[in-house]
């Protein structure tokens, strides 16, 4: 995988996972799904920052002038951009089937899964972004420092 479709996967995957997030969690509620206001904005305080902070480091990127060119071909480059990513992707749609599920009309009373769950098992996917995507990130979306010709 090449620096440049890295970051490409980072920016577009950022985008539907932002995109998604914010318009399931933001109608979950009016939709039945067994997550009440203002609950539902509150896990989206705890998601949306690190998809955040990807898509504002790649805009940053993009719009210095000029971006330096980070020559970055390793064959285990796609597994740490691509690989975590879908992970989370995986354990969220884990963590939201399962609290949904568990809190169903009919399901026992007591035994469903926490709104309180819900938002350690979406931190504990977030962490895994931390230590992998955060990171390949930074570098990716590096900014150039500027020389000054000095005096």
């Amino acid at each position: 995988m090449t620096a440049n479709s890295a970051r490409k996967w980072l920016i577009v995957s950022s985008l539907i996972i932002t995109g998604g997030q914010m318009i399931f969690l933001l109608t979950a509620p009016a939709f039945s799904f067994p997550l009440a206001y203002p609950k539902n904005l509150e896990l989206l305080q705890i998601v949306l920052p690190v998809f955040l902070g990807y898509l504002g480091s790649a805009s940053h990127f993009i719009f210095q002038s000029p971006t330096a060119p980070v020559r970055v071909k390793n064959q285990f480059l796609g597994l740490l951009v691509k690989g975590p990513i879908i992970i989370y992707v995986l354990a969220v749609l884990a963590a939201f089937g399962s609290f949904s599920y568990t809190n169903r009309i009919g399901a026992d009373s007591g035994v469903g899964m926490s709104v309180d769950n819900l938002a350690t098992a979406l931190s504990l996917t977030l962490g895994l972004l931390a230590v992998t995507t955060g990171i390949v990130s930074s570098y990716l979306f590096a900014i150039p420092k500027h020389v000054s010709s000095g005096p």
